[in-house]
């Protein structure tokens, strides 16, 4: 499935008079199967305002969201949230649902209303939590399960639904490093396995790099930049975007390859004559 944006612009009038120039420029991608685009930028730069007006959950201002050339307002809502999978941001659970019962949620588009879930329903769900690798937690309650559980089953509930496309809203954020490897492990190879396109939204740069073909970058007040990785995410316009020095760094080893940004405020000054005295020990 193809998804794209055609000169979409969610700014509000006021931001448009301030700054005309500035949001007059839309946003324009094209993703085909398979592929996966990272929106990055700080905090307050408009990131899941942008995911919802992509999926129709907000009205862009200007501009539409195309389903496979086919603009995304035309298409039954049924049908659409059959195809494309919206994964927000994992908060607890105020109610004592299943980890069972959220994923099966998933599965509301082929539910009549008033129905009850059937016997494929449930099986459709514990497949969609065996792929992610918590079939064990079926059982347990929202409440009793990490964050980062809590997100994995999330990302469960829309495959239930067997989507084309995966839209996730900082799926890696509030979680520990660990957490955050299988949750970005896990949405690569799905994206590799089934031809899924994802877009994902994150204020970490070396997710990106991880993740991504394509990288849409926003900032307040700031034009929106689009492209492949290596092309957008230079040191300069990360400088520019989120106002910190970052350096990159490429390590290699034999077939391995990592490619990072660390802050350079977060090194610390050599001793340099220190350093040249004990050159010499």
């Amino acid at each position: 499935m193809k998804i794209e944006v055609v000169n979409g612009n969610y700014h509000y009038e006021k931001r448009r008079k301030k700054f005309p120039d500035l949001y007059a420029r839309n946003i324009n991608f094209t993703l085909e199967p398979g592929e996966i685009m990272a929106i990055l930028g700080p905090n307050g730069a408009g990131k899941t305002t942008m995911l919802k007006c992509i999926t129709g959950l907000l009205e862009w201002k200007q501009g539409e969201t195309r389903i496979d050339d086919k603009a995304l307002t035309s298409i039954d809502r049924k049908e659409l949230w059959k195809r494309v999978g919206y994964v927000p941001q994992a908060h607890k659970m105020v109610f004592g649902f299943s980890i069972e019962e959220l994923v099966v949620m998933g599965r509301a588009p082929y539910i009549s209303t008033l129905a009850q879930p059937t016997k494929k329903d449930l099986e459709a769900a514990h497949a969609a939590l065996d792929t992610i690798g918590i079939l064990h937690l079926a059982k347990k309650s929202c409440n009793e399960v990490s964050g980062g559980e809590l997100q994995l089953a999330l990302i469960a509930r829309t495959l239930v639904s067997d989507p084309e496309v995966l839209i996730l809203d900082e799926p890696e954020s509030h979680l520990d490093i660990q957490k955050q490897i299988v949750i970005l492990q896990t949405i690569k190879r799905l994206s590799q396995e089934r031809g899924i396109s994802c877009i994902i939204n994150t204020h970490y740069p070396n997710h990106a790099f991880y993740l991504a073909d394509f990288v849409l970058m926003t900032a307040k007040e700031k034009d929106v930049v689009y492209g492949k990785v290596q092309d957008v995410m230079t040191e300069s316009r990360m400088k520019e975007f989120f106002d910190i020095e970052l350096k990159k760094i490429i390590y290699e080893e034999d077939d391995y390859l990592v490619e990072t940004m660390v802050p350079r405020a977060l090194g610390t000054e050599r001793n340099l004559s220190s350093c040249r005295f004990n050159d010499f020990q």
